[in-house]
């Protein structure tokens, strides 16, 4: 009896001490600590490689940013651009007394109101223009409905307005010692050089026979060269309808409109010697060579039919 109840005894201590093993060695974590520790290196070298910091930033839902795209492009402007892309307006010459106009490249609503003398508004209405837009090669209005142009009343007009804007200028004496003064000087600048086209007669705008630049599609004129302060003369007679510099590219500009189908434009001016509304006669001096908008002292002469740049060498002497 003593010996079997020696044995359970013997059998129940070896359970204890087994479960006394047990227990001291469940703190198996250093060897998980271990693991950790790896993983934790592993980290901090991909932390040291990654230049946002320990972690790549993720930004929150909802807070995207959007950026510009190429759908995004900017709207074409209201006007008619080059083929560089960059807009050059036109502030070519036109005849004022016309009813209407072509629309060429560099035009707006701006500027053909303002070559015509006339209010964006009345273009606007009289063409039912909305949104500014013209398009290349239409023709405009740019009188109201039932506009007729006037006579041509020119030449005799011119007569008697430059005998009395000139006699101030000369000497005392009798009108006909004036009018002959006129006469003379006018003979002395055309030299006796003439010539009728279009039922109008021509004389050269300048004694300068050197010509920088020929007529062309481009030039839309001729360019004399000469000196500063070289007299400038009318080509033929007419009213001044424009005299300034308003017109870009033209520089001190004079227009001259000879009869509701021609005009002469003289450009790149120093001096100008008449004021618009003013009637001249041909050969009489109108301004100055000089170089306003431009690279040296010139005439840039113009000469147009309907509003369209003609060669003038077809008109001139």
């Amino acid at each position: 009896m003593l010996k079997i109840t020696a044995i359970r005894s013997g059998w129940c201590l070896m359970a204890l001490a087994l479960s006394a093993c047990s227990f001291m060695q469940q703190p198996a974590a250093p060897a998980e600590t271990g693991g950790s520790n790896t993983d934790t290196a592993t980290a901090g070298t991909a932390a040291a490689d990654n230049p946002y910091g320990s972690a790549p930033y993720t930004p929150p839902a909802g807070n995207s940013v959007a950026y510009p795209s190429d759908n995004n492009a900017t709207a074409a402007p209201p006007y008619p651009a080059t083929a560089g892309g960059s807009y050059v307006p036109n502030y070519a010459p036109v005849d004022i007394t016309a009813s209407t106009y072509t629309v060429q490249t560099g035009d707006t609503v701006y500027n053909i109101a303002k070559r015509f003398q006339i209010s964006q508004d009345n273009l606007r209405s009289w063409n039912n223009i909305v949104d500014n837009t013209v398009k290349l090669g239409s023709v405009l209005r740019v009188k109201p409905e039932g506009y007729v142009a006037p006579p041509n009343t020119v030449r005799s007009t011119t007569v008697t307005t430059t005998a009395t804007t000139t006699a101030p200028a000369a000497t005392p004496s009798p009108a006909p010692a004036a009018v002959a003064t006129t006469v003379t000087t006018s003979q002395t600048v055309k030299n006796g050089s003439s010539r009728t086209v279009g039922g109008i007669e021509w004389q050269r705008p300048t004694t300068s026979t050197n010509i920088l630049t020929p007529f062309s599609n481009d030039s839309k004129g001729i360019d004399y060269a000469g000196n500063a302060g070289q007299p400038i003369f009318a080509a033929a007679a007419g009213k001044v309808v424009y005299s300034g510099s308003g017109l870009r590219g033209y520089g001190n500009l004079i227009i001259i409109q000879h009869n509701q189908t021609y005009l002469t434009a003289y450009g790149h001016n120093q001096n100008l010697l008449v004021k618009e509304g003013q009637q001249v006669k041909r050969g009489q001096q109108i301004a100055t060579m000089g170089n306003t908008d431009a690279k040296r002292n010139q005439l840039h002469f113009e000469l147009r039919e309907n509003g369209t740049p003609q060669n003038p060498s077809r008109f001139l002497p």
